[in-house]
């Protein structure tokens, strides 16, 4: 399995950390406080679980 690291805005910390790629469990980790969120392929759905959740 790869590793893919993306840049996001994390709602939790309220800054922009680095966000590792579960692909294996379609989840989104967040490097700085560690939440996990679920991770869809279509960009739009990720954005709605980040942000509408928070």
């Amino acid at each position: 399995m790869r590793r893919m690291t993306v840049l996001l805005l994390c709602p939790w910390c309220e800054d922009e950390v680095a966000f590792a790629v579960d692909e294996a469990s379609d989840e989104l980790v967040c490097d700085g406080c560690g939440i996990r969120t679920l991770f869809a392929p279509d960009p739009s759905t990720t954005y709605n679980l980040l942000y509408e959740a928070a």
